[in-house]
């Protein structure tokens, strides 16, 4: 049986276009591959410890902590064609690929912050974006449609897998907010940031059941 061939069909282009957004909890696969825990992860436990590192009070506003930072993640967004071979001699595919889109950065909160938008991008309301030093902005910009003619042979017993390959970071923390040194308000918040996002295909052993 032939060695697993990985034909990466363009590379590394940030997606700066929101006409289809994902939030990365609709993807098909998510996988963790560096040290932290996303906010979906904290106990109770995890936030009552945390809130105890968010810095001292403040006479007015909010103050934050970055709790775990860049956290690697990589993930599939979309399988967009699959095809098994069963048979006993290779077929020929051909195939025509359109590039899709996906947002370059996803904010999820808990708690009382709130989440607002501004200049067609989403961030944290009632002034925390300026408390929390990331910069995760992107300008919108208008899409360039791509479409991709691909023809490959399909060997026997080989599966042909087209999907929507990412890499990304993830921030988690939590902030407080005061007002007259009173604290009035407190959540956790997190920040994915897509770095790189790209069709793949990839010709598999039928047998092998994962292609993350």
């Amino acid at each position: 049986m032939k060695k697993i061939v990985l034909v990466l069909l363009f590379i590394s282009f940030f997606i700066l276009s929101n006409k289809i957004t994902y939030g990365y909890a609709d993807f098909e696969t998510f996988e963790k591959v560096g040290q932290g825990k996303l906010l979906s992860e904290l106990s109770k436990d995890d936030y009552k410890e945390l809130y105890k590192k968010v810095s001292k009070r403040k006479f007015l506003g909010w103050s934050a902590y970055n709790a775990y930072e860049d956290i690697k993640v990589k993930y599939i967004s979309e399988t967009l064609f699959s095809y098994y071979n069963n048979g006993t001699s290779s077929i020929n595919y051909a195939y025509k690929a359109n590039k899709k889109t996906i947002d370059s950065y996803t904010l999820k909160v808990t708690g009382d912050i709130k989440l607002k938008t501004q200049k067609n991008n989403k961030v944290f309301g009632d002034g925390l974006q300026a408390s929390i030093k990331i910069d995760y902005k992107r300008e919108i910009k208008n899409e360039e449609t791509e479409n991709f003619d691909i023809k490959v042979s399909i060997d026997p017993k080989t599966q042909l897998v087209l999907y929507l390959y990412g890499e990304g970071k993830v921030t988690t923390g939590v902030a407080k907010n005061y007002l007259f040194w009173i604290e009035i308000n407190k959540g956790g918040y997190e920040i994915f940031i897509v770095t790189t996002h790209y069709q793949r295909l990839e010709i598999i052993p039928i047998w092998k059941n994962t292609y993350l």
